[in-house]
């Protein structure tokens, strides 16, 4: 399994130089914790803290980053035997890399861990799947060399449905991933690895990919902040330097401005779309906006009562700080839309089924290299027109023009993020039937994928919890293509309002002991 790719002996080897080290670089007088009582008290003092409030501390040397990292690799020992967010351990490479680490950036070392689906050299990217457990690629896409000139040091890699194929994390190769929140629950998806891994605490931020809400959904389910950049907005995050139509990187976080600085350190500030520069947002914006709000998803459907209650809560939240509230109803139909979002994101799967089953001589059933999900969706595909690819891209294009006058009058856009609580562990599967897979992840994506297909930013924001079970429900904005700074400015005043950094799981490093 990827995941033991560093032996127990090594690991613990590791582990015990950690400290070590971390005492010599950082002695107990210079930190500006109470040393004197336990282990876990440090634990729980470094968890108050965001990756920008990390970066300061090691900074002025009130604590090293040895120490750090040593802090999260054992909370992840701890804890992810349970949740399941890893694929892939990479602690030695972050340990080994702080000599050559640039001084004085904007994160100082800080841990981050990247989704399993990004191109980070010489370790294993699987996307999720038995069928590329051994692929290695050579180096670092852009996007990864920008985290990591920011100063990150990356930990691991995160566990997403195959080839991030669904609305929840759960494949043959690792199994399932686990809300922190509830342990029956699933994390969300495809970014499910990353979501559990910020709300468990393990890092306080992590990289993601989001191609139909794949940030926001799971940031929904595990109570954190999910963002998707505007269209082109960063440097790439493929192998080829290009940009995929529906897909963006950017980040699950506890805090916006871990957020909004991940944002600024990974941006082109010359971009295909010919947005100009956001740069570092730092606090909310005076002017006031207006604010359409839909309770219904693209199907014309209904959240449930809880998801309902929770945005009739954030619209008085939004009302209370001047914004202005209009009720608009879903301007966009699912009918419609989804057909052509499958066209755009089903295409590569019928050439991934013929390879497979080239290579292995035998039907892709019978290999047992791709999960039944995979499967159903490649033969699924093989049925849709040949050009159904370019008539989704028509489509989206079509319906980001519609939208320019819908954001003439609005600013933004808010609705749930999903129609109901954090889903159970099943709900969807690697081996659900396909169409009720189908309907269920269009449900899922039902508020998230207009983003996608309009290339405008999105945030599913922490901001309430359901009255009957206790667990996080998001709220879901959308601006206009290019409008991310509008965005964070407005993430930063709803945070100062309804603060949420120190909402901990009960499955998260605030339980250790």
């Amino acid at each position: 399994m990827v995941k033991e790719i560093w032996s127990p002996d090594r690991r613990r080897a590791l582990k015990i130089a950690a400290s070590s080290l971390g005492a010599i670089l950082s002695p107990a007088s210079s930190i500006a914790f109470s040393m004197t009582e336990p282990a876990v008290s440090l634990q729980r003092q470094l968890l108050k803290y965001d990756a920008i409030g990390l970066a300061q501390l090691i900074r002025s040397g009130e604590i090293s980053v040895v120490e750090v990292i040593n802090a999260t690799i054992t909370r992840i020992n701890a804890l992810d035997q349970e949740i399941n967010a890893l694929t892939t351990e990479t602690f030695e490479r972050a340990l080994t890399r702080l000599d050559t680490m640039p001084s004085d950036t904007r994160f100082q070392g800080v841990p981050i861990v990247l989704k399993d689906l990004i191109d980070l050299g010489g370790v294993p990217r699987t996307n999720g799947s038995r069928l590329n457990l051994t692929n290695i690629p050579e180096k670092s896409v852009a996007y990864v060399e920008a985290i990591e000139r920011a100063g990150l040091s990356i930990l691991g890699m995160t566990n997403t449905p195959e080839f991030a194929s669904g609305a929840l994390t759960d494949n043959v190769a690792f199994g399932v991933t686990k809300n922190p929140w509830d342990l029956t629950r699933n994390s969300g998806g495809s970014s499910g690895g990353s979501a559990a891994a910020v709300a468990a605490g393990y890092v306080p931020i992590a990289q993601g990919t989001d191609g139909g809400g794949s940030n926001r959904i799971p940031a929904s389910c595990c109570g954190i902040l999910g963002m998707k950049a505007s269209r082109y907005r960063q440097v790439s995050g493929e192998a080829d330097g290009g940009h995929f139509f529906l897909r963006t990187h950017q980040c699950l976080s506890r805090t916006v401005r871990d957020s909004a600085a991940l944002l600024a350190a990974t941006e082109n500030p010359v971009n295909r779309a010919g947005y100009p520069p956001v740069g570092l947002v730092e606090g909310p914006a005076k002017g006031r906006l207006r604010i359409a709000v839909s309770a219904e998803n693209s199907f014309g459907e209904q959240p449930e009562a809880s998801v309902l209650a929770a945005l009739n809560e954030t619209i008085k939240l939004c009302e209370s700080l001047g914004h202005e509230i209009i009720i608009v109803p879903n301007p966009v139909s699912g009918e419609h839309m989804f057909p052509a979002a499958e066209g755009i994101m089903l295409a590569p799967l019928p050439t991934l089924l013929a390879q497979v089953e080239s290579m292995m001589g035998k039907q892709a059933e019978e290999t047992g290299l791709l999960t039944n999900a995979t499967i159903d969706m490649a033969r699924y595909s093989q049925g849709l027109p040949k050009n159904a690819q370019q008539k989704g891209i028509e489509y989206f294009l079509q319906l980001t023009r519609d939208f320019e006058s819908f954001f003439e009058t609005y600013d933004m856009w808010l609705t749930p993020t999903i129609p109901i609580e954090a889903p159970v562990n099943g709900y969807i599967s690697h081996d659900t039937d396909f169409d009720l897979a189908l309907q269920r992840n269009r449900q899922l994506l039902g508020y998230t994928m207009i983003a996608n297909g309009i290339g405008a930013p999105a945030m599913s924001v922490p901001l309430f919890h359901s009255s009957v079970t206790g667990l996080p429900i998001g709220s879901h904005f959308m601006a206009s293509p290019g409008a991310d700074r509008m965005l964070y400015e407005l993430a930063f005043e709803l945070e100062m309002a309804q603060p949420w950094a120190q909402r901990w799981a009960p499955h998260s490093g605030m339980s250790l002991g």
